[in-house]
């Protein structure tokens, strides 16, 4: 058989992944159009990379791609794997920047979008980062002990003592703070993460409700010395998109085909809340559904009697 000729602006890594495609697809029964859907990329768009015939590079789309195949198995307990959406991405840049530039990121967004799940992920990949969840309980010397043992594992001696501890422990290793729940801080506990960005030299990244901005943002406010020092700071994520609800769908139903009004209608329901459509109404399919096919039918019904949920149909 003639080996396939790939066009000149399709890197070794491209091609690397390309070819790797044939072969996953059979072994997993997946079809093309499925796999573009797991992947967040249209089916014209996958079929044209595939083709070759795809004019610009197409590396970017193809790391979409080796993620989705990458963890299509990784379902480790949870309903759906993990897919990478466009929450969890704008969660790992907002990582990425703060630990780059040693400074904070502000990752805000409604409840149930997949910022935490986004946040988490990344600290189980990326080693050498520390997450936190704020509380309304927490004072300052509260949080100060908590650092202590988490990172410089340190339980004795003063506040001050186990503030030195965390900052040696931190100075110049590139570590990366995240604070999630973020919005629950009060001034002084912010003040007391600044001063360690400063002299530890490490990235924060604060990540909570769409409350979070609201308190940072008012310039020459008490929190003006942290707002200063954001360098990445996205619009508040109110829901996610239609293509994340169908790559979610498809990483939760595996092979199996999922045609496009099934997704607009678990849409419609979910209201780009991420955790209703995994944990409520995708969760409730897959208990209820038996032998039955998956339709708009399957899902308004389920919507109904298992969730309560006004039907749209």
């Amino acid at each position: 058989m003639q080996e396939k000729t790939w066009p000149g602006h399709y890197s070794p890594r491209d091609i690397e992944i390309l070819e790797s495609i044939p072969q996953w697809l059979a072994e997993n029964g997946y079809s093309q159009a499925a796999l573009a859907r797991l992947s967040r990329i249209g089916e014209s768009t996958m079929s044209q990379i595939m083709n070759g015939t795809y004019t610009s590079p197409p590396g970017n789309l193809l790391v979409q791609v080796e993620f989705a195949m990458s963890n299509k198995d990784k379902a480790d307990g949870l309903v759906v794997p993990t897919v990478s959406t466009s929450v969890l991405r704008l969660a790992e840049t907002a990582c990425d920047m703060a630990r780059a530039n040693r400074n904070f990121s502000v990752l805000s967004g409604y409840v149930g979008t997949g910022k935490t799940f986004g946040i988490r992920h990344y600290a189980a990949t990326y080693p050498n980062t520390y997450l936190f969840e704020a509380n309304p309980t927490m004072t300052a010397q509260s949080l100060i002990r908590l650092f202590a043992r988490r990172i410089a594992k340190y339980e004795h001696g003063s506040a001050a003592d186990k503030f030195d501890a965390v900052v040696s422990c931190l100075k110049g290793t590139n570590g990366l703070i995240i604070m999630d729940e973020a919005e629950t801080l009060t001034g002084k506990q912010l003040h007391t993460i600044r001063r360690l960005r400063d002299i530890a030299g490490v990235g924060v990244v604060l990540s909570g409700t769409e409350h979070l901005s609201g308190i940072i943002r008012p310039e020459h406010g008490v929190l003006d010395q942290i707002r200063s020092r954001v360098g990445f700071w996205p619009e508040t994520v109110y829901r996610i998109s239609g293509p994340d609800c169908a790559a979610l769908t498809q990483a939760a139903f595996g092979a199996e085909e999922v045609r496009e009004d099934v997704v607009e209608r678990l849409y419609a329901y979910c209201k780009g809340s991420a955790r209703m459509l995994v944990e409520g109404l995708i969760a409730a399919v897959k208990k209820f559904r038996k032998e039955r096919d998956l339709d708009v039918l399957l899902v308004d019904s389920v919507a109904k009697k298992a969730l309560n949920l006004q039907s749209i149909a």
